[in-house]
This record gives structure tokens, sequence and C-alpha cells, in this order.
């Protein structure tokens, strides 16, 4: 596979997700939203509880609801790939661009990957500036409340280094599967996000069952997430028909 090819594809994509005001306002709002209100949810709850928690256990408090609350950044994860990544073959349609890039001189693992790729960009990077708002709200508030730092952790190193990206690939993937499939982008979305609920509620669970360690949780997951990668983009190049797609949507 010459990724020098999947590229071309990835930054013509990336330049129409650009010029997208739908899918760039998309990219901004989320993470501001939740690199803010994640913050000021745990900040609001640790000051409720400082009334009756004594101040040396309160940093205890702190580090445990920090650590609850970083897995929701999956959500941001999973979920712009509903609304980037189903525009992937369907925006192509609506620019009338399908046929001359079905044509193509790459083959199907390097198109699949260049559009993986395109929507992975935008959805990782919003993810992260979010992740990133939180963790210096966070630590401000810390250093000053607390006199010390409560992040990074174990667990936020490993939710956001490791299960968050592997997350974004495995959304990515599914909505582009589904855009090659469906027509209409409200539809994709639609089924996007239903098929992405499990998979949002998978990657919450160490934050949910404290049945073991919350880092080995992490690591679990991550590597279940890591095999569905892998196997679904194998699926999607063996059920990938260029053909089928132009002659469905001519």
């Amino acid at each position: 596979m010459r990724f020098s090819k999947s590229w071309i594809v990835a930054s013509k994509d990336l330049s129409v997700f650009r010029n997208n005001k739908y899918i760039f306002y998309s990219l901004i709002s989320m993470p501001l939203i939740m690199g803010l209100l994640i913050p000021v949810t745990i900040i609001y709850s640790l000051q409720v509880q400082s009334a009756v928690v004594p101040q040396a256990q309160l940093a205890e408090v702190a580090t445990s609801f920090v650590s609850m609350f970083s897995s929701l950044f999956v959500i941001t994860a999973v979920t712009l790939p509903t609304i980037i990544a189903s525009y992937s073959f369907i925006g192509e349609k609506l620019e009338k661009s399908l046929e001359p890039l079905l044509a193509t001189p790459t083959t199907d693992g390097e198109l699949l990957f260049g559009k993986s790729l395109g929507a992975f960009i935008p959805c990782i990077g919003a993810t992260y500036i979010g992740a990133l708002i939180f963790f210096i709200v966070i630590d401000v508030w810390s250093i000053i409340n607390l006199g010390s730092l409560l992040l990074p952790t174990v667990y936020w190193a490993l939710v956001t280094g490791i299960v968050i990206p592997l997350a974004c690939v495995l959304s990515v993937e599914v909505n582009i599967i589904i855009s090659s499939r469906v027509n209409d982008i409200r539809a994709a979305q639609q089924i996007g996000g239903i098929i992405i609920l499990p998979l949002l509620f998978v990657t919450l669970l160490p934050s949910i069952i404290q049945i073991m360690p919350m880092d080995t949780l992490a690591l679990i997951l991550s590597g279940g997430l890591a095999i569905a990668d892998i196997g679904l983009f194998y699926l999607s190049k063996a059920t990938f028909e260029r053909e089928e797609i132009l002659t469905k949507w001519k």
C-alpha cells in the first residue's frame, strides 16, 4: 500500500471539510463544550464536597472524579466521525466527484485508508484540543485549591493516548463503511450514531464498573479496540465494491 496515494485522498478530504461550515463548526464547538463543561461540573461537585469532606480527603475525591470524567472525552472521539466520516463518500456524490475518485489509480486499501485518515485527523485533533482545555482548567484549579496537580495520571494517559485514538479509528471506519452504502447524509449519520452507541458504552466501562483497577481495564479495552480496528479495516476492504457504488449512485 502506497501512503502517498492515500495522503492525496486524505488531503483532498481535509480541504473539503475545512470549507464545509457545518463540519468546521462541529469541530470547534464540541471540543470547547466538552473541554469546559466537564471541568466546570467536576469543580462544582468538588466545591460542594469540600463542605462535608475533610481537606485531607478532598484530593483523593478529586482524583477519583477526574479519572471518572476523563473517559467522557471518548464521546467526542466517537461522535465527531458520525458527522465527518459519514460525509466521506456521500460528500463525493454531492460534489459530483465520486466517479473521478473511484476511477483513480489507487487500490481499495489505499482509497479506504486515505478516507479514514482524512476523517481521523480532524476528529482526533478536535478531541485532543478539548482534552487539553480540560487538563489546563483542572490543574489550575487543583494548584490553587489543593496545592498539587491532579493530572496527568496513569489512567488519564492510557485513555487519552490509547483508548481515545483507537475508539476514534473504529468510529471512523464504521461511518466510512456506512457512507459507502447509504445515499443520504442524514441517514448515514443516524445509522452511524446507533451503531456507535454500544462502542461508547464499552469505552466508558472503566469509569463505570469498578470490577478491577481502572488502568487494567483501560489496557484490556485498548487491546480489544486495536483488534476490532484491524479486523474492520480488512472487512471494509473485502466488502468494498467500486462498480456497485457507481452503479447504485448514478
